[in-house]
């Protein structure tokens, strides 16, 4: 039985504590530990360290009192967790956590946190409390369990809980959104007829908060609104404020060359980005530029998807185990001018690590196409075509116009199509096969319309493209055509080919690309180029819209630019029913395949290298980052190449 000065040292400490006295509380708490461990004197301990903003030394108080035994164990247990994951130390506390899993399993606040945690350390497990989240009463707690699914990689019980969820509860519009996102990614066109004219309402309404919450890379795979775009995703990410001129203001030693960081979980020789780039990277002046690759990529990844010796390509620091701040400890070190990051909001990006002080110019480019919401980053590498000067009031950065288009390409690399048999890719010998080799799901409901369209009207005509299986995908775009009328005979689907060179003789057996939208092909839509496929866009609204157009001038084919989603169809029906027309077109494309700009690396990098070092002219004379244009270098008289094969 405790003693009575005891109990009246508590109840002065209490009342200490009630008069913001926090000082006297931590001098009678300190004499009342020395005889009383009990865990409400450690509770107590903890909440006046947190009004103290000590909030390191609360949660290790409140840790203390939960590893005892009392009525109160599981509060004492929740609040330290709180704390720790205020603390952003997210390994005491799923330490905290693991040592009485079950009761996190039964409560849905703390299993947030430790989801929470382990989400942010980029570690596996959070998928074990999505069930407790999604049962709870609590609308925070079931929009956390759908946050926490990675749904590019998601499993089938992670896809059905996301439709469970969101039919309890369909009137929650940011679960909505999320639902969406996966029937758009299966191709569920009748769910997408249902809600597009519903968001569309929204959007014109002014009603974008649901938006806020929506990642943003799926946003603009749909959405082709620029104002819309830059407000997705908003609520994910937090930009510190005043950031911005904190990092400007830094201290920095320029050097004799300039050193250049990219930062990207890309850089493997397989992934779509390093395809466009490599050659690039490679062909960076190392008398004027210092590379350093800051790589995020797994050990599995580099050791299953990469052929290259990387190193050539600069120096690479891994920073996949690393935390944000050891991350930028070693940008530091390293002394970056200029950290361009290839990611954007895309999986396995590493973007907070630009919201911290690192370099004195901070850059986006490539991997995502749009601007990068929340972020602190001065300069975007884009085109008069993919940003035009009326898009500028929607992007966050300044943008830096290249000269002929924004997307490298690789001419090394890369094995020109070889002349193979249709029967081997189970392709009719004689027909007019029309292709889109995008990822499925690109294929939007506008995309469908506009090709069943043109199917109508180019009788015997056949469409080859690439759709997995999963989550009944290939089903739904197969419905798709048919309940139009189009005969499932005349879609021909292939599956990926791991094998790259093999990849590239599919395309060339096909007559003409088509392309989608509003997400174009970006390296698709290179690749189709590069072996000779004529391809049709249309113009769009945003940059994910724009980005074919752009690839098209640069390999000198504006005409297969169309103005109009009718202009579209009537040139895909006009070349069916013209074939010389594509013949030639062929024959342009091999002639301007090593003239034109488009698969011209060294070309790209010294322009590159111009908007580099405009960008550090800025800098050093201490000018805030402003829009510019790289010049053009003089157009090529010769072919920048003489491969045959």
């Amino acid at each position: 039985m405790k003693s009575l000065k005891t109990q009246r040292d508590y109840v002065a400490a209490q009342k200490s504590f009630d008069k913001a006295d926090y000082y006297q509380v931590l001098g009678t708490l300190n004499r009342l530990l020395d005889v009383d461990k009990d865990p409400k004197h450690y509770a107590l301990l903890g909440a006046t360290l947190v009004k103290l903003r000590m909030k390191t030394e609360a949660a290790q108080a409140f840790q203390v009192a939960a590893s005892q035994e009392s009525r109160h164990r599981l509060s004492y247990m929740r609040e330290a967790m709180r704390l720790h994951f205020a603390n952003s130390d997210d390994i005491s506390l799923l330490r905290l956590g693991a040592k009485s899993l079950n009761d996190v399993l039964a409560d849905p606040d703390m299993a947030m946190l430790m989801s929470g945690a382990l989400m942010r350390q980029e570690m596996e497990g959070a998928q074990a409390f999505q069930k407790t989240l999604a049962e709870s009463d609590n609308r925070e707690h079931r929009r956390f369990s759908i946050r926490s699914i990675r749904l590019a990689t998601r499993s089938e019980a992670e896809h059905k809980l996301i439709v469970d969820t969101f039919e309890r509860e369909p009137d929650d519009k940011i679960l909505r959104n999320y639902y969406l996102t996966v029937m758009r990614d299966v191709n569920a066109y009748d769910v997408i007829d249902k809600y597009d004219p519903i968001l569309k309402a929204e959007i014109e309404a002014g009603e974008l908060e649901p938006f806020y919450d929506e990642i943003s890379l799926y946003n603009i795979r749909w959405c082709s609104d620029e104002r819309v775009n830059a407000i997705a995703g908003a609520a994910r990410v937090r930009k510190p404020p005043g950031i911005t001129a904190k990092r400007r203001a830094m201290p920095h030693t320029w050097g004799n060359k300039l050193r250049i960081g990219y930062l990207s979980a890309d850089l493997w020789t397989d992934h779509a980005v390093m395809k466009a780039f490599r050659g690039v990277l490679e062909a960076h002046d190392r008398n004027r530029f210092d590379i350093t690759l800051f790589c995020n990529a797994s050990e599995k990844t580099l050791k299953e998807s990469n052929d290259a010796v990387r190193e050539n390509w600069g120096r690479i620091i891994s920073i996949r185990n690393m935390t944000d701040d050891e991350a930028v400890e070693a940008v530091k070190d390293a002394n970056i001018d200029i950290l361009v990051d290839l990611q954007g909001h895309t999986a396995d990006n590493r973007i907070t690590i630009m919201n911290q002080m690192t370099a004195p110019v901070h850059v986006t480019w490539l991997g995502y196409p749009g601007t990068v919401v929340n972020v602190d980053i001065d300069y975007l590498i884009a085109d008069r075509t993919v940003v035009p000067e009326s898009s500028f009031q929607h992007y966050y950065e300044k943008i830096v116009w290249m000269p002929e288009t924004f997307f490298p390409n690789d001419a090394i690399h890369r094995s020109l199509p070889r002349k193979i048999d249709r029967s081997i890719c189970r392709m009719p010998k004689d027909a007019f096969i029309f292709s889109c080799f995008h990822t499925h799901w690109k294929i939007s409901r506008t995309t469908l319309d506009l090709w069943i369209r043109i199917l109508k009207e180019t009788p015997g005509s056949y469409l080859f493209l690439i759709c997995k299986e999963t989550f009944g995908s290939r089903k739904n775009l197969l419905k798709g055509f048919t309940d139009a009328g189009i005969a499932s005979e005349r879609i021909l689907f292939g599956d990926r080919v791991m094998d790259y060179s093999a990849y590239l003789d599919r395309i060339a057996l096909t007559d003409l690309g088509l392309d989608t939208y509003p997400y174009n092909g970006h390296t698709t839509t290179s690749e189709k180029l590069w072996c000779g496929l004529p391809m049709l866009a249309h113009k769009g609204d945003n940059f994910a819209s724009r980005v074919s157009e752009s690839l098209l001038n640069a390999i000198g084919l504006p005409e297969m630019v169309c103005d109009t989603k009718d202009e579209y169809v009537r040139r895909a029906i006009h070349y069916f029913n013209n074939r010389e027309e594509l013949a030639e077109i062929r024959e342009r494309l091999a002639k301007n395949r090593f003239i034109m700009p488009l698969f011209d690396a060294e070309r790209f990098c010294r322009h590159l290298e111009k908007a580099y070092e405009t960008m550090v002219d800025r800098a050093k004379a201490k000018l805030k980052p402003d829009h510019f244009e790289v010049p053009a270098l003089p157009s090529r008289d010769e072919p920048f190449s003489t491969r045959t094969e």
